[in-house]
């Protein structure tokens, strides 16, 4: 989990490289404790300052997902990557017509 303490001394590009699922709980996080609305202004500040830094490394994620996907897709549609060569029959018919 990403607490506020490394939060605050990560870079954004550090937090870009996150697990995407541990930057989801950690926004999830921030924006309960802005709508339980006990924190004072210079706290809610700094959480909307967090929150704006999450989201952003969230999407930086899924942009990269995204790619590659398409990237995946597009290898298997132009077939970039050699399929497998079928192995041949071992059949004792086979072996026959062989001899």
């Amino acid at each position: 989990m990403i607490d506020d303490a490394r939060l605050d001394v990560l870079t954004d590009e550090e937090l870009a490289r996150k697990p995407f699922d541990e930057l989801v709980a950690a926004l999830q996080q921030t924006v309960q404790r802005l709508e339980a609305g006990s924190a004072g202004l210079e706290e809610s500040i700094k959480l909307y300052s967090q929150g704006l830094r999450l989201h952003a490394a969230c999407d930086t994620r899924l942009r990269e997902a995204e790619l590659t996907i398409t990237e995946l897709g597009r290898r298997g549609v132009t077939g970039a990557e050699p399929a497998a060569e079928p192995a041949e029959p071992t059949s004792p018919e086979a072996a026959e017509s062989e001899a």
